[in-house]
């Protein structure tokens, strides 16, 4: 599988899709499975992740994104597909926000 795999220093926000294909990357790496062979809608305790290892990945997803994140998350989004689009509503939201902040206040006249 030869994706680019965007960091924190690609211009964009990550997508969508981008957080998923990070986020199936990373468990391919870090369970040495094959990243084809790993359903988004799977349950992240049913592929024997532990609390360890989840918080090691939370920490590189963390860099990755360039933002803190809730410990819970895993726990409240328990598959990639889940976890990967509340990820991408929140990286909206504050994108959104961050370009309504720098942006030239409007005349209203």
């Amino acid at each position: 599988m030869n994706q680019h795999i965007p960091t924190s220093n690609d211009v964009h926000p990550p997508t969508l899709e981008t957080i998923q294909v990070w986020l199936v990357t990373q468990f391919g790496e870090r369970l040495e499975i094959d990243p084809e062979d790993i359903d988004t809608c799977e349950p992240f305790d049913n592929y024997g992740l532990n609390s360890a290892e989840t918080m090691i990945l939370l920490g590189k997803l963390e860099r990755w994104l360039g933002r803190n994140l809730n410990p819970t998350l895993i726990f409240n989004y328990p598959t990639i597909a889940e976890l990967a689009q509340r990820l991408a509503e929140e990286t909206s939201i504050l994108s959104r926000a961050i370009s309504l902040s720098s942006s030239p206040p409007q005349n209203e006249f």
